[in-house]
């Protein structure tokens, strides 16, 4: 199995999916996951978008056993350092007659398609270089004349046994000579995906089925060079809720993107998943990649395309906050792993949509409140400060707290918790008192009642 991303841009919820179909196919029959990066594209190719890929991978947890950091038997990893490869497969396709120059040039191409489309015929290529004599090729050549090198494409029925699709053909007669090598010597991409998928020893391809018009082509050129081509897997595309395939104005697409909104990893993985799969009858459907590698199969890949939910990634993210430990949590917000900071996350943690949210509300539990607490509620505020003389070992433990001060003062049980909320957080809204008396602790709930008290108009009599 292999992952190719191409370096011009950041990783793509679309392409995270295939990286993961890939990992989980090769977990479940012990292959191996080779990681390639196509980059010969020189204009938009870029070192840094090369490591941020290579970062949300590793963050997701899809390690790669191969690949051009790891290194391995099928190696290089990069395409831009395999171009001898290529070079010795065009050659061997141009002595056989199952490739030859072109030198038509972008202009002549554009003009070309224009006139095809004005006789009705299909915008393609019309193979006129392709009777060139040999003489003039050289000729041309030796002149310095710019040409590309385009592959002969068989006429022949090609018949693909998609594991997702079922059988698709094509005709080759319906496919134009595709260049293969361009002017600047850089190989297209069918080519180099040809060739390395084969001198890779890959076996199954599992990619989005916008590549599904490619596979005739690469299946063509791998047997012209006479090897077998992989069987492919093309798993229909993800779209918004609009039914348009997902893109940048469907909002928030890329890993990274998602990874600083504080979804976890475990949890778009595992949304990632059933984005097109679904798990066997009886099985929970909140599963970490251990799990869902044991249970991932073609067989249960859907052939209409998945429609990405917000909400729906929300909700896993969720189940997965309650399931990881919370020293973890901790540790990712990059705070002190206080007893405090324990307790929120483990309060926070229950409701929150991602780690973002814990952040922002840990923030504010940690803040020093402003006094926002008048005279009338010194009483409240004194009566609590003596009912709080222990530490509440549970929010429930809290709670019941909270109930007898309510009784003790004989007050709405409304204004107490109004008064107590703004004296410890200076917010109007926000945790439950009972939380907020739980994660404070009782120290620091009793030092914020003393700061509160303190900032009040000292009232004769009051203690």
């Amino acid at each position: 199995m292999r992952f190719a991303p191409s370096p011009t841009g950041s990783l793509h919820i679309g392409n995270a999916r295939t990286a993961l179909f890939n990992w989980l196919f090769a977990r479940r029959h012990d292959g191996r996951f080779i990681l390639r990066i196509e980059d010969t594209d020189r204009e938009r190719s870029r070192p840094e978008f090369e490591a941020a890929i290579l970062e949300d991978l590793r963050w997701l947890g899809l390690r790669w056993d191969e690949g051009p950091d790891a290194g391995g038997e099928v190696g290089p990893y990069r395409q831009s350092e395999r171009l001898p490869d290529y070079r010795a497969a065009v050659d061997r396709l141009l002595q056989e007659d199952r490739a030859y120059h072109c030198f038509c040039t972008p202009e002549a191409l554009e003009a070309q398609r224009r006139d095809r489309i004005g006789r009705g015929l299909p915008p393609r290529y019309d193979g006129r270089c392709r009777p060139l004599p040999v003489e003039e090729v050289s000729r041309r050549r030796r002149a310095g004349e710019a040409g590309a090198v385009r592959f002969v494409m068989p006429p022949d029925r090609i018949q693909i046994h998609d594991l997702v699709k079922g059988d698709v053909q094509f005709l080759g007669s319906d496919l134009d000579d595709f260049v293969i090598l361009r002017a600047d010597g850089t190989p297209s991409y069918n080519f180099a995906a040809a060739v390395d998928d084969c001198r890779m020893g890959v076996t199954l391809v599992i990619r989005g089925d916008d590549h599904l018009a490619n596979t005739p082509r690469q299946m063509a050129l791998a047997r012209a060079l006479g090897w077998e081509p992989p069987r492919f897997a093309h798993v229909p595309l993800i779209h918004g809720a609009d039914g348009a395939p997902l893109s940048k104005r469907h909002g928030v697409v890329t890993i990274a993107e998602h990874r600083a909104a504080g979804i976890l990893p475990e949890g778009l993985v595992n949304y990632l998943a059933l984005l097109g799969w679904s798990p066997p009858p009886g099985t929970d459907e909140v599963m970490d990649l251990e799990a869902l590698s044991r249970h991932f199969d073609l067989d249960r890949v859907s052939r209409s395309p998945a429609k990405f939910d917000a909400d729906r990634l929300a909700w896993f993210n969720r189940q997965h906050l309650r399931r990881a430990p919370v020293e973890r949590l901790v540790e990712e917000l990059g705070v002190r792993a206080t007893p405090l900071a324990r307790r929120a996350v483990e309060v926070l943690r229950r409701d929150a949509s991602g780690m973002a949210a814990i952040r922002e509300s840990l923030s504010a539990l940690m803040e020093e409140p402003a006094s926002s607490v008048g005279g009338s509620d010194r009483a409240v505020l004194v009566a609590a400060r003596r009912a709080l003389a222990g530490e509440p070992a549970t929010e429930a433990e809290a709670g019941s707290l909270l109930d007898d001060l309510g009784r003790q003062l004989a007050l709405p049980k409304r204004a107490i918790m109004h008064t107590l909320r703004a004296a410890l957080t200076g917010r109007e809204h926000g945790l439950p008192v009972a939380s907020i008396l739980y994660v404070l602790g009782g120290e620091e709930t009793r030092r914020r009642l003393e700061r509160a008290i303190g900032a009040l108009p000292v009232a004769r009599g009051a203690s």
